[in-house]
């Protein structure tokens, strides 16, 4: 199976599942290394610990449609935290475009 996104064929991720589980998760870890392992390297780390983060709450979820809704909420956590941050810095530049401008009128 190929790692490319715009490869990717559920029909034959299916069977794999199907046919042979633990085939299928040993292909799902290679493709998700092969792709964390092209992110630059500072960030191969993080990746890695959110992929582990995903495996044990898809593991603890109980279902499918559990482990959707638990892993939906992460996600919006990590974007509402992600947005918080950002209202953040555009309050810093501002109070730091504030402070330039104030600074160039008292020269």
């Amino acid at each position: 199976m190929s790692n490319e996104p715009q490869d990717f064929d559920f029909d034959a991720w299916k069977e794999l599942a199907d046919a042979d589980p633990q085939a299928y998760f040993a292909e799902r870890r290679r493709v998700i290394e092969n792709f964390i392992s092209t992110c630059p390297p500072d960030k191969q780390a993080v990746l890695r610990d959110l992929q582990v983060r995903i495996d044990a709450t898809r593991a603890s979820s109980g279902s499918p449609n559990q482990s959707v809704r638990e892993l939906s909420r992460m996600m919006e956590d990590y974007l509402l935290a992600l947005s918080e941050r950002m209202m953040a810095l555009h309050r810093e530049t501002s109070a730091l475009q504030s402070s330039l401008r104030q600074g160039l009128r008292g020269s």
